[in-house]
Formats: structure tokens, sequence, C-alpha cells
């Protein structure tokens, strides 16, 4: 439609592959159609640094993907990607800075990683046709040291989660039971992000946030912190979170009329445990007069090399059934138009 600006945002992306654009050969066409299309680089796309002390000791892997990648996510369309998630320090800040180099030669915009904490909380401006989209990217799920940027180290932007605890209702009743885990967000870095969001409100039409929080493998839970940290973004000024990190689909909400994405799932991502997900979603947010007017996605699946594939309905059905089911708490209605599908409040 003329006048009419496409957002196209996906989840994870990791590739150690050597021909990488060879994962986006079933989606590319639908990357490069956009207006703007944004991924999350999970890990960092490099050859340098040394793997970070600590992190198989608490039960994760280092993860990057061949620098090749970079070249390989602009020529299929990619205009940005957030860098804030847990394996981007997982070869140290040599890691880290050698993937901000590649970007920025290969002309893709980054939020959320820098060489200091106020090179990861800026915001990415990206303009197309007058209007401005500013992309932002945090991570609650990261290890204790080594990762969050300081004034003047090399990290990611952080949004810590504090758990707590308290006995189950049937402790008594049959002891042993597991405790409850209640979670809540650092009240100061929570404001910190809300302040950043405010920022780039200022000097943007329109906020991207991209989130990665929650449990991977977590079986489809929500955690508590993740709802507050997506309520208090949309409260200030945020337009659109794209949430990733469990590796699998999560619910939805409509928030205020904005859409939070609790998790879009991995797009392209080379790996495999056995709690991911083959199923995904390609989020597309339709812009006109420089504010998001509607927000729909397009069903996708994993095929056995963990490379997306549109589904074209019916075939997309289960994907819609299954977030129907995901998002029943916040009473979220999904309609089919065409191959999309629009996400929508009961009280839009």
């Amino acid at each position: 439609m003329k006048g009419e600006l496409v957002i196209v945002a996906v989840g994870d992306i990791r590739s150690g592959q050597e021909d990488p654009v060879a994962m986006f050969m079933h989606t590319a066409s639908v990357l490069r159609k956009a207006d703007l299309t944004i991924g999350n680089l999970e890990g960092p796309a490099c050859d340098r640094g040394q793997p970070i002390p600590g992190k198989v000791e608490q039960g994760s892997r280092h993860l990057r993907s061949v620098p090749h990648v970079v070249p390989a996510l602009a020529s299929v369309g990619f205009d940005a990607v957030g860098l804030a998630n847990n394996h981007a320090m997982d070869y140290s800040a040599d890691g880290l800075l050698q993937t901000m180099e590649l970007l920025e030669k290969a002309g893709i915009a980054h939020a959320g990683g820098g060489r200091n904490l106020a090179d990861a909380r800026r915001p990415s401006i990206l303009e197309r046709d007058g209007t401005k989209v500013a992309l932002l990217s945090y991570t609650s799920v990261f290890p204790i040291a080594g990762f969050a940027a300081t004034s003047n180290t090399a990290g990611i932007a952080t949004v810590r989660a504090v758990p707590s605890f308290r006995p189950s209702p049937r402790v008594f009743y049959e002891p042993g039971s597991p405790m409850i885990t209640m979670t809540a967000a650092d009240p100061m870095e929570a404001q910190r992000m809300a302040e950043d969001i405010r920022e780039a409100k200022r000097v943007a039409d329109i906020v991207v946030l991209f989130m990665h929080w929650g449990v991977a493998g977590g079986y489809g839970r929500i955690v508590d912190y993740q709802k507050e940290l997506g309520r208090l973004a949309i409260e200030s000024g945020a337009d659109l979170i794209i949430g990733h990190h469990a590796h699998q689909l999560l619910g939805m909400e409509v928030y205020k009329g904005k859409v939070i994405t609790y998790s879009v799932g991995d797009f392209a991502f080379d790996l495999w445990i056995s709690y991911f997900g083959s199923e995904s979603i390609l989020v597309k947010a339709y812009v006109r007069e420089k504010a998001i007017q509607k927000v729909t996605f397009l069903p996708v699946t994993l095929d056995a090399k963990r490379c997306p594939h549109i589904l074209k309905m019916p075939e997309g059905m289960d994907v819609v059934r299954k977030l129907e089911k995901m998002s029943e708490e916040f009473s979220l209605v999904l309609t089919p138009e065409g191959d999309e599908v629009v996400i929508r409040g009961t009280k839009d």
C-alpha cells in the first residue's frame, strides 16, 4: 500500500555453515521485501577471542557464528540485529567487538552491545520515507560476571531479574515438594531500561524493543518478570516487543494496544537441543502516518537442518492454534487474513 512501511522482525539466528545464505533460501524473498528487517544475532560472529571462563560450569555452552554470517545476513535483507543475549560475550569482548566491526562494515545496524555501557544502551535509529524507527536490545539472561557492559568495558545491555522462593502449599503434606520460584525485575535496571525507551521515543517515531528473557526449555511458561518488564516497556513508549531466548514459541499479549511477543522462537539456528522447538513466527508491523497500525505474523517451521520455511494456510493453522492456547491468559484474538495472522486484543 502506498505510504505504508513494513517492519519484519524474527527471532534467534545462528549459523556455523560454510554457506549461511542457504539457511534463508526459503525466506529471503520476504526478508528482502520488507522496508526494515530485524533479527536477534545469538552470540558473536567471530573468529577472535577466547571462551569466557565459567560458562560451562554454569550449565551453558560457548556459542558463536562464523564471521561470514554477517555479509550473508546483509545479502538476504537484514537491516539491523539485536546483540543483547546470553551468548554475546561467549568469546569475550574481542568476539563482541569483532562482531560489531563486521556488522558496521556490512551496513547492518545493531543495538544492545557496545564498547561501553552508554554504547550498549544507545538505540539504533533507522529511517525510511521520513519515519524514524529506534531499535533497543536488552537481555535478562546472562552469566553474573563478564557480560554486562560497564562505563569503561565492552559488553551488553542488561535488565536483571531477581528470583525469590517460597514453599509449595504441598510441602507439609508431601515433604520434599519443590519450592515455588518467583521473579521480579531489578528496580534500578528496569527504570534504566524505561529511561532508554523514553529517550528513544523522543528522537524516533517508533520504538522496537528486542528482549532476551525467560526460561529456555521452560515448557511454555512466561515468568512474572517478563510480564512486568514488557508492560513497563509499553508504558515507557515501546511500540512493539519481540521476545526470544526460549528456543520455542511462547504466548503473546496486546497491552495498551501494543503487541508483546514473549518468544517468537528460533528463526535460523543450526544447533539443536531436545527442548528446541521447530515452530516460529515472522512478525510484520504495518506502519502508516508514523505509527504502527497493524501487527501480523507468518507461521514458520524449521526443517531438519534448522532452516526456516514459511507456512501457507491452512498448513500454518497448527501454529495459530498453539499460540491461541499459549495466550489464553491474555484474551488474545488471532485472525487469519490470507497467509498472515492479525494479532489483536479483545478490546481492540
